[in-house]
């Protein structure tokens, strides 16, 4: 491709991201400005490949705010969950839980045969927003966590 081809508003295919963009300016000395998308880069011709295909629109799409949602629970209820489920319920909680800056929570996995509780500490200890955590004094099927 030559420099001559490309000019202001020339779809192009940027090479190594594979993505359609647009010239938005001639720089000179063989760069231009191009926009994939939101993302605006400097690229010389080399790095680019005339394209017939229009890009998809360079305007950025709305930012969709969340919903506010209720705070999670200062407590999660793992009875009677296999290891597998009780890990992943526990992650999901504890994102919502360090996300809503509470200090302290509970985690309730019951005695049974310990292997859940287990997996529950391990886990625990492993995560950084974890300050520390312990076994509840008066109810051992219980793991008070500080954040």
């Amino acid at each position: 491709m030559t420099e001559q081809q490309l000019r202001e508003g020339a779809s192009v295919l940027v090479k190594a991201l594979k993505k359609l963009g647009v010239v938005e300016a001639v720089l000179g000395g063989g760069k231009f400005r191009v926009a994939v998308g939101s993302l605006k880069m400097t690229c010389s011709t080399k790095e680019l490949e005339a394209s017939s295909v229009p890009p998809r629109s360079t305007t950025a799409a709305p930012i969709k705010t969340q919903a506010r949602r209720a705070p999670p629970s200062p407590s999660l209820d793992l009875h009677g969950m296999r290891v597998d489920d009780a890990i992943r319920k526990l992650d999901q909680w504890l994102d919502d839980v360090i996300l809503s800056e509470l200090s302290s929570v509970k985690v309730i996995h019951g005695l049974g045969t310990g292997r859940v509780q287990e997996a529950v500490h391990k886990h625990l200890a492993a995560l950084k927003a974890v300050r520390h955590f312990r076994i509840n004094d008066r109810n051992p099927g219980e793991t008070d966590v500080y954040l």
